[in-house]
């Protein structure tokens, strides 16, 4: 009588266990994805500020617009973009697909360095 009392005992076990497992596999790609697009942030800001600033010093057109259409070309969002001196900053946001984290934002900065502040080397 005991054994009928366990049938199908084994199928909710690995019923449970599959589900372990997807919620496991999709927690992995939810911060593989995280990852993947704080990294793009990143590189895409400094990069973006790095073209700003570089076209503010040769004087070659306004350095937020530059900063706008590259933000467009690299498919990322530029959600600032300020001067300061001699100085750009910019912000970026990546478009995620996780759900509760819409998106990432990085910000950058990128200007001429006078001598005097350069760290001395050794």
């Amino acid at each position: 009588m005991r054994s009928r009392l366990e049938e199908g005992s084994g199928t909710m076990a690995g019923a449970m266990l599959v589900m372990v497992v997807a919620v496991a596999l999709a927690v992995a790609a939810c911060a593989g994805n995280l990852l993947i697009c704080q990294h793009k942030a990143r590189s895409m800001a400094d990069l973006i500020a790095f073209q700003s600033a570089y076209a503010l010093w040769w004087a070659e057109s306004d350095p937020c617009a530059l900063a706008h259409d590259q933000a467009d070309v690299n498919g990322v969002r530029l959600t600032a973009c300020s001067l300061n001196d001699e100085d750009v900053l910019v912000t970026v946001a990546v478009s995620t697909m996780v759900p509760f984290v819409p998106q990432i934002e990085q910000s950058s900065r990128a200007g001429p360095v006078s001598c005097e502040e350069r760290p001395m080397s050794s």
